[in-house]
Formats: C-alpha cells, structure tokens, sequence
C-alpha cells in the first residue's frame, strides 16, 4: 500500500512521497519535481510499483504520478508556525516552522541531524496532518524550504 513517507526510485537515484491525493477521478502520488529532473526521467517504483509522472505545474516543484494500485491517502492541512515533525519510512525528526506564505513554510531543522539525499519530498507534518513537503536545505543556517499543503490543494482543484 503506498502511502505518504514511502521511499522511491527514479533512475539513479530517489525521494520520498509526499502525499497521496485525489487526483482526476483516482489517485495520484505528489513528490518534488526536482528529483525527475536531475533523475532524467518520468518513471519511478514505489513499493514494487511502477509509476509514471503526469503533470509537474509550471510554477511549483510538484510532481503528480497515477497510482493503479492500493494507497492510503493523505490528510493536508495549512501549516502554521510552530512545531512539526519530518517524516518518512526511514527517519522521523522533529523541526519547527519558522515562517508561512502560501505556498513555502520555513523549516527550523535539529542541530546535528540533517536531511541527506534521497530525503527530498518528505512530509512535514502537524498535528497528524501534512502540511507541505520538504524541498531543500541550507546546511548554513541549518534551515529547510518546504512546499506548503496550499500549493497541492490548489493543484489537485484544477
């Protein structure tokens, strides 16, 4: 069953879903745009599943992949600042949202324990719900980007 948090392969390398979402009738799978990018390709396998993206808006780092198959979708929410978690299959850490717009909230991150490669996509999560997906960080200032919950909902209306 896929799920958000679950691990991914696109070419050589991966990340993480981010949310499962009603999509167009089904089901669809939301990661960061940027992994099937630098991967070179549009087709990953989730949980011995092959998946093919179908849409990347044009101004937002999302990717949405049809899911045939079993999944348990996603509760979104708005984020707020405050306290959160990042979450995937193969790590959970506690962080903090420093600062919201619509579409990116500002992650504090712990000292000492950074996100690595292939953590790109996890869920930022309050309150049971995820509230955006983690984009990117700043080994400087110890600080995450993610893409805010709002940005999906707005994309899975269309």
């Amino acid at each position: 069953m896929i799920k958000s948090g679950d691990q991914f392969i696109a070419g050589r390398s991966g990340g993480v879903v981010g949310a499962v979402v009603p999509w167009r009738g089904a089901f669809a799978g939301v990661a960061p745009a940027h992994i099937f990018h630098a991967a070179g390709t549009y087709s990953l396998r989730v949980a011995g599943l092959a998946c093919q993206v179908a849409y990347m808006p044009n101004d937002a780092d999302l990717a949405f992949f049809p899911i045939i198959g079993a999944c348990r979708p996603t509760l979104l929410a708005k984020p707020r600042l405050g306290e959160s978690e990042l979450k995937n299959s193969q790590r959970s850490m506690r962080c903090r949202i420093s600062d919201t717009s619509w579409s990116i909230a500002y992650v504090v991150l712990p000292l000492g324990n950074l996100p690595g490669p292939g953590d790109s996509g996890s869920p930022l999560i309050q309150d049971g719900r995820v509230v955006g997906l983690l984009l990117s960080i700043n080994m400087h200032n110890w600080k995450g980007i993610a893409i805010s919950a709002e940005m999906i909902m707005r994309e899975i209306q269309v």
